[in-house]
């Protein structure tokens, strides 16, 4: 977003369509668009290109690396077809043409020249039901919107359904497991689990979102911090934090936050952590008055403590903004703030630690964005070749 003084608060965004006014930068200057949704939305314009089988829907993107396919099920016709497309590649443009693999007609095009993904509406439902896209996470009936030809995936299907979940932020929606967001956290909580006990089993993941002056916040501590430090996206990464939660906010359908004294979690996820409360809970950090969280799940499980009668676990996963990063050994208690030149610490193992710890010292560094609800039994990892039984929900 660069600076351009030919724009004002009266510019309309760039993103074709959109008729909201542009975001004004913590500099005081205007971007091109709206926010940082549309402004990706445009950078991901033919970023991606089509399934290498049906050549009908973009491929899917895992951790930022696109495959061959859309989907396993076009990955397995290719395979048994000899590596050659099930069908003919039929020419056409997610734009052009709808986006339901069964149908050749022309996208439906709005008054104001914008193409739908689909012909009509009932295609819009049959994608979902048929499995072909994944379902508004608010009204789980119609597609996400895509931003961007061959972009990524709004969270919503439209205005509409967005407004209707921020008017009611801070909230929780549960993903599906057929979702690509579920996956991807599932994976990296299981995956970062270095303790040398049984895997957990994931239960039931739920995405947060915050109100629209806790994210605006966010947004503009990031984008600070990217144009200081030239690390894109601020060098924001995934961590977790184990809390304790004194209710069931997460299990099956419990959605509604709780007002129990001692529980912690809803109030995070309500507004979001706070130096103020750094330390109430152990009256010690290694790294001085911070936030804490850990690239190791099975540390962040550590601090988990589950006081309201759950049969389940609970813990956050978070976005943290790093910017530079310290990388320390040692213990030194007395921080407030990073080093004179960073942004946040990174506690290494291989001294005081065993396990890595990332700690950030401002309030607007860091937000949590997804609630996961799991099962874990404390017994030592089995053997190699030891045949568990296979639990309840999503292991690997």
């Amino acid at each position: 977003m660069c600076s351009d003084t030919s724009r004002t608060q009266n510019t309309l965004c760039s993103y074709p369509g959109c008729r909201k006014r542009v975001w004004q930068d913590p500099d005081g200057s205007f971007s091109s668009y709206c926010g940082k949704a549309h402004q990706d939305a445009m950078a991901a314009l033919n970023s991606t290109g089509l399934c290498k089988n049906c050549s009908n829907r973009p491929v899917y993107v895992e951790n930022g690396r696109p495959h061959d396919f859309c989907g396993r099920r076009c990955a397995a016709e290719f395979k048994s077809h000899g590596n050659q497309p099930s069908s003919p590649p039929v020419s056409r443009t997610p734009s052009t043409i709808c986006r339901l693999s069964r149908c050749q007609r022309p996208v439906f095009i709005d008054t104001n020249g914008i193409p739908s993904q689909f012909c009509c509406k009932g295609h819009r439902r049959d994608a979902v039901t048929e499995g072909e896209i994944e379902a508004c996470m608010n009204c789980n009936e119609l597609p996400k919107a895509m931003l961007g030809l061959g972009g990524k995936l709004s969270d919503f299907c439209s205005q509409k359904c967005s407004q209707a979940v921020f008017d009611h932020a801070p909230t929780i929606l549960p993903v599906n497991e057929e979702n690509s967001a579920y996956r991807k956290v599932a994976d990296q909580f299981i995956e970062q689990w270095k303790h040398p006990t049984s895997k957990p089993t994931v239960v039931q993941i739920w995405k947060i979102y915050g109100d629209k002056e806790s994210n605006d916040k966010f947004a503009r501590y990031k984008l600070d911090v990217e144009r200081r430090t030239n690390e894109p996206g601020g060098n924001t990464r995934r961590r977790w934090h184990g809390t304790i939660r004194a209710c069931r906010l997460g299990d099956e359908n419990f959605r509604q936050f709780c007002t129990n004294r001692p529980c912690s979690l809803c109030d995070i996820i309500r507004s979001s952590f706070k130096l103020a409360k750094a330390g109430a809970r152990t009256n010690f950090g290694r790294f001085g008055a911070g936030i804490y969280t850990s690239a190791t799940s099975s540390k962040a499980n550590d601090y988990v403590e589950e006081v309201g009668g759950s049969p389940h676990k609970a813990i956050l996963m978070s976005n943290v903004v790093m910017g530079i990063p310290i990388k320390l050994t040692t213990n030194q208690p007395n921080l407030t703030q990073p080093p004179t030149g960073y942004d946040s610490v990174v506690g290494e193992p291989g001294g005081d630690l065993n396990y890595d710890e990332s700690i950030v010292y401002n309030n607007d560094a860091i937000r949590p964005r997804y609630l996961v609800i799991y099962d874990h039994d404390q017994s030592p990892r089995p053997l190699l070749g030891a045949m568990p039984s296979t639990p309840r929900g999503y292991i690997i």
